[in-house]
């Protein structure tokens, strides 16, 4: 699908009334004919979330919100996700341009721009948040004939969409290389191709569980299902992933919770912050894992947050007394009586 501003629905939301309207005078003249324009966040999520559109513009300011706020906000909605959002900012402090990448804008503006510029960043927004149309149809595709009952041309289908590199990694790592030079909008434009090609590769891994159930090979349906949660625990998708991990656990009762895997991934590499809210999400599937509570403790414990360890390893020890590393750990936390006075 080719970019046709004329065919793209936008939201925009921005309550400072003199940019908002100097941005939609700009779509305006770019061809943009579907622009719906909101002040704060809260009403632009409610049309959103009954009328589809392929392109948000966040403002500095979106009500009580700042534009930073406001695109987080947006980020935790399920169907806006994918959906690409440029911010369009008066602020060009490397902080802030680092902090709307961290909430995962899909480009950035700074006012004031000039027509061609705000053009190509909105052009590349779009484009980078949409997966390589021939593997997207392959994988649409795939997905039709799966749930039309036709599991052997799934397969097929879907196999040849996911037999593809998952060359995700490698998109990420030149995002980083490109915020390193701060070269930010190569950055997002990388970071957003990472997330659209991992996303394609969840539907297919999906699509290939239920075709293979469908053609009796349970074994093969697990291996697809346990693929696709671990990139849907990369992406945050939270809601999806739980009712994958229902299924997976309804096979495997002993399966590993993908929150946790992803957790210790990102301990190792030494991202706390990011293996912490990993950490966090898989209490949300298995709140009573004394081994999830053990490594939120390790991380703790590098996060020099002894306290907070502390208090995990308890809660392992609650859920299993007889944990030897949990009970071994806590003890190395706790101050020693000397015997003195």
């Amino acid at each position: 699908m080719k970019f046709d501003p004329a065919s793209l629905a936008v939201a925009l939301i921005n309550s400072d009334g003199v940019q908002q309207s100097k941005d939609r005078q700009a779509l305006s003249k770019l061809g943009f004919g579907g622009v719906h324009v909101f002040a704060g966040v809260g009403e632009a999520r409610k049309f959103m979330g009954e009328v589809p559109v392929q392109l948000i513009l966040v403002g500095d300011k979106a009500g009580q919100l700042s534009g930073v706020e406001c695109l987080k906000d947006l980020k935790r909605q399920e169907n806006l996700k994918q959906t690409a959002v440029v911010m369009i900012s008066s602020d060009g402090r490397r902080e802030h341009v680092l902090k709307a990448v961290s909430a995962g804008c899909g480009g950035y503006v700074l006012r004031p721009y000039i027509l061609a510029t705000f053009a190509k960043h909105l052009k590349a927004a779009w484009e980078s948040s949409r997966p390589d149309e021939k593997s997207l149809e392959q994988v649409q595709k795939g997905l039709t004939l799966a749930f039309t009952g036709q599991f052997s041309e799934a397969v097929q289908e879907l196999g040849a969409a996911a037999g593809q590199e998952n060359d995700a990694l490698e998109w990420f790592n030149k995002g980083l290389e490109h915020l390193r030079k701060q070269e930010y909008g190569q950055a997002i434009s990388c970071f957003n191709t990472a997330l659209a090609v991992n996303a394609l590769f969840a539907e297919a891994y999906r699509g290939l569980a239920y075709a293979h159930k469908g053609l009796g090979d349970m074994e093969k349906h697990l291996e697809f299902l346990k693929k696709s949660a671990e990139i849907l625990a990369m992406q945050d998708k939270l809601q999806e992933l739980k009712e994958l991990y229902v299924e997976i656990l309804s096979h495997d009762p002993e399966a590993v919770n993908p929150y946790n895997t992803l957790g210790v991934r990102l301990r190792r590499s030494g991202d706390l912050s990011g293996a912490l809210h990993a950490y966090t999400r898989a209490l949300d599937l298995t709140p009573t894992d004394e081994n999830l509570h053990y490594n939120i403790a390790k991380a703790y414990i590098h996060a020099a947050k002894k306290d907070k360890a502390a208090e995990h390893l308890r809660k392992a020890l609650e859920i299993k007394p007889d944990f030897v590393e949990a009970s071994e750990m806590l003890a190395s936390l706790e101050p020693k009586d000397t015997g003195k006075p």
